[in-house]
């Protein structure tokens, strides 16, 4: 490394770099992510002496790295969800400065306790659209001086009492507690020697009543010097001007704590080459996808680089190369295809009925994402892929019934289980080698991976397994979806029980006369694995289900119009009557089999 360790400043001073912009922190820098008790915990450690650790600073003089690369200033009024991400900072023809490579949560921490505020969601409150103090109230760090804390509700082994409040909390304080706002200890008067500083201490504490209090002299001199005089931040700084030099330390400082999401390591890369703010722009895609409520599916940066990459057909594995300029500029000329595209495909996997929950594997949205956009794309006459009419009901009709059909085949098989990488590079080598086929090529999919580890096909064990899934299990949907699919997808589906949960209450099947005096049938009917699982599942809509309740179900059957039992999938001699649940376990058992293992056979149109 090209630097040196410099003489230990104190956090007052680094405070003031903070503020003057002389602080800086670098694109590849990960959001904020501690918490107002890791805060508070950190205060406590300086004030009992203990060492934060050794910053990392980069020393920025070069124009050039000033010009081409993005800085960011540091966060003062940080609020969960709606203010989370650093605002920018234009370094062209700023002086010289120093971006943090190692301790940007630190200082971050200590900047808000002392001079900023945090917000987080109250509880009990539901999330706003747009953030509202009443909701998010902004807090600010305060020292009780008043008295150490009761060591018997004292959680976290502190021994000072720091605490995030409102104003509303600090006004309404009471319990013989005195709340001192830490970052006032920033405008008392300067001070050399410890009776200098002991006279500034006492004289704001008579303004507050408190100069009799030994508890508060000693505490709020302590605040004072591990603020003011103490020189607690040791650090050395670096003096190359060489990006690719520079992400190496960083990635080898931060190895280990807290992890980082490598998308923030080549962020600086992206950036660099990206003419736009790319960290914006995918972060506002990533809101998109989490926020949205046609959508609400918990992906990150990483996912979309990774789908990025996928799309633009490029290695998809995390590696510096992967984002040089040429491929960033290809992403970044076919961005908004890209991030349309990716919108369209969870979309459509919502409309198949799945959650942020169901969807465990988010990676099973990439291979569909790469045949939406290229799918009928021709760049060269200005026409786009098959995404922007996929969720179109009227068409793509067979597209949507395949794609469907292998996502939850996936899903159950748990496919995307260990060598990411390698399966989406082969699923695209599929799609991409079967893309002037009519449909989505589920067919060449189940062939390539016949006998092999990734096998989408069900044998007799694992169709067994699945029929005894339950209905609250993630993978319940998926298992009804694949049975059903020829139902309408876009409307409200929900899962119920074909012979009602409430007929196998135990009090109610104590009253049964079919049941007295025959115990092995009593244990039958009170099996979960009978009653609550998929031989006794199906999907109904919304109304339909309302309409049902918890009524026989062969009583309310003859009300349905429209309505069928080999549309339930319940084979026509299979009785309805609730006291032969065991022989209608046992035929739907058998037909469900069936069907299940017609699934993946070669004979399905593509």
């Amino acid at each position: 490394m090209s630097g040196e360790y410099e003489k230990a400043i104190s956090i007052g001073k680094a405070i003031q770099n903070v503020v003057s912009r002389r602080y800086l922190l670098p694109a590849i820098q990960r959001k904020f992510t501690w918490s107002t008790s890791q805060i508070e915990v950190l205060f406590d450690s300086i004030m009992r002496g203990y060492p934060i650790n050794t910053f990392m600073f980069w020393e920025v003089t070069d124009a050039e790295v000033k010009s081409n690369f993005r800085f960011y200033q540091f966060l003062e009024k940080y609020c969960e969800r709606f203010g989370e991400n650093n605002p920018d900072f234009d370094t062209k023809g700023h002086g010289n400065f120093q971006a943090v490579i190692d301790g940007q949560q630190r200082l971050t921490s200590l900047y808000i306790g002392l001079k900023g505020t945090y917000a987080y969601r109250l509880p009990r409150k539901w999330w706003p659209k747009t953030q509202d103090d009443s909701i998010l109230p902004p807090r600010r760090l305060y020292l009780n001086i008043a008295a150490p804390l009761d060591e018997e509700r004292n959680e976290e082994m502190m021994s000072y009492e720091f605490s995030f409040l409102t104003k509303q909390e600090h006004e309404k304080a009471t319990d013989g507690k005195c709340w001192f706002l830490v970052g006032d200890v920033l405008d008392l008067e300067e001070a050399e020697t410890a009776d200098q500083v002991l006279d500034v201490v006492m004289t704001y504490l008579e303004k507050v009543g408190m100069s009799s209090n030994a508890y508060a002299r000693k505490t709020l001199t302590r605040l004072y010097f591990a603020v003011r005089r103490d020189t607690l931040i040791h650090y050395y700084n670096e003096t190359s001007q060489k990006i690719d030099h520079v992400l190496d330390i960083f990635i080898r400082t931060n190895h280990g704590g807290t992890p980082l999401s490598f998308s923030d390591l080549l962020m600086s890369i992206a950036i660099a080459n990206w003419k736009k703010d790319a960290r914006q722009q995918i972060d506002d895609l990533v809101d998109k996808i989490r926020f949205g409520s046609d959508m609400e599916f918990s992906i990150d940066r990483d996912w979309i680089l990774k789908a990025a990459l996928a799309l633009t057909d490029a290695d998809i594995r995390f590696k510096v190369e992967n984002f040089a300029g040429a491929q960033v500029a290809r992403i970044e000329s076919e961005w908004d295809e890209i991030s349309a595209c990716i919108l369209e495909t969870f979309r459509l996997i919502r409309s198949f009925g799945l959650n942020d929950a169901s969807l465990r594997a988010k990676n099973a949205a990439i291979p569909i994402a790469y045949y939406l956009y290229h799918k009928g794309r021709d760049a060269s006459a200005g026409k786009k892929g098959v995404f922007s009419s996929i969720n179109k009901q009227a068409f793509h009709i067979q597209d949507r019934k395949l794609i469907r059909q292998w996502l939850h085949m996936s899903l159950l098989k748990g496919v995307f289980g260990g060598q990411g990488d390698a399966l989406l590079t082969n699923l695209r080598k599929i799609i991409k080698a079967n893309m002037s086929a009519e449909s989505f090529p589920l067919t060449k999919i189940i062939e390539d991976y016949r006998g092999h580890s990734k096998d989408l096909l069900f044998d007799d064990d694992f169709i067994s397994r699945l029929l005894k899934t339950q209905k609250d299990d993630a993978s319940c949907f998926s298992i009804l979806a694949l049975l059903m699919p020829d139902l309408d997808f876009t409307r409200a589906l929900q899962k119920d029980h074909i012979h009602p949960a409430a007929s196998f209450d135990p009090e109610k099947m104590a009253q049964y006369e079919f049941l007295k005096g025959k115990p092995d049938a009593m244990e039958f009917f009170q099996n979960r694995e009978n009653w609550n699982s998929i031989v006794n599942l199906h999907l109904l809509d919304e109304s339909r289900n309302k309409s049902k309740q918890d009524r026989p179900f062969a009583d309310w059957l003859k009300e349905q119009e429209g309505l069928s039992l080999d549309g339930l999938l319940i084979p026509a001699d299979a009785p309805l009557d609730f006291s032969s649940f065991p022989t209608f376990i046992e035929k739907r058992s058998v037909h469900l089999t069936s069907i299940l293992k017609e699934l993946g056979k070669p004979n399905l149109s593509n």
